[in-house]
């Protein structure tokens, strides 16, 4: 059987939901590895880290290695 070779073209299950997310404007609860909670809502991401819109409207970028969970608040 050959490798599983990764497919430029495909679109995770993550990308997906953070699509979604950011474009409905959906608030998430962040859970970090530290086990620090953020409420924000998806200004952007990439495939290292995402930008969250806080309720006082302060941006922070959390890397996604860091988050433990997330989860929308709908």
């Amino acid at each position: 059987m050959p490798p599983m070779q990764s497919d430029p073209d495909r679109i995770s299950l993550r990308e997906v939901e953070l699509i979604k997310y950011r474009d409905n404007r959906t608030t998430l609860t962040v859970t970090l590895l530290s086990g620090e909670t953020l409420e924000g809502a998806v200004r952007w991401y990439d495939d290292k880290a995402l930008r969250l819109v806080l309720p006082d409207r302060s941006e922070v970028t959390v890397y996604l290695h860091a988050i433990s969970t997330y989860r929308s608040r709908a």
